[in-house]
């Protein structure tokens, strides 16, 4: 479809307006634009590779195991408490 148009684009704009600067301009613009996000769509269309763009999912399976691993340590395991006590609470505030 990209290629249709950047064919077709500049007698259509050519009969449109009459300078042929102004059509090569504006085609140039409206083709270029196309392939520019043409070409982002292809680079995030997989972004599970090897390529410098792609998500290290090495490192973000590491990071979460970790994480997983920090929950199952005895001191994750205490539920937090509230406490009211106003000594408490001014002993941390000072």
């Amino acid at each position: 479809m990209i290629s249709f148009f950047s064919v077709v684009a500049v007698p259509l704009i050519c009969a449109m307006l009459l300078p042929v600067v102004k059509a090569v301009l504006y085609t140039f613009i409206g083709v270029f634009v196309f392939w520019s996000v043409h070409f982002i769509a292809v680079e995030i269309e997989m972004p599970y590779g090897d390529d410098p763009n792609d998500l290290p999912l090495e490192t973000i399976t590491t990071r979460f195991n970790d994480n997983l691993m920090m929950l199952l340590q005895p001191h994750a395991q205490h539920v937090p408490e509230l406490v009211s006590d106003p000594v408490v609470w001014d002993s941390f505030t000072s």
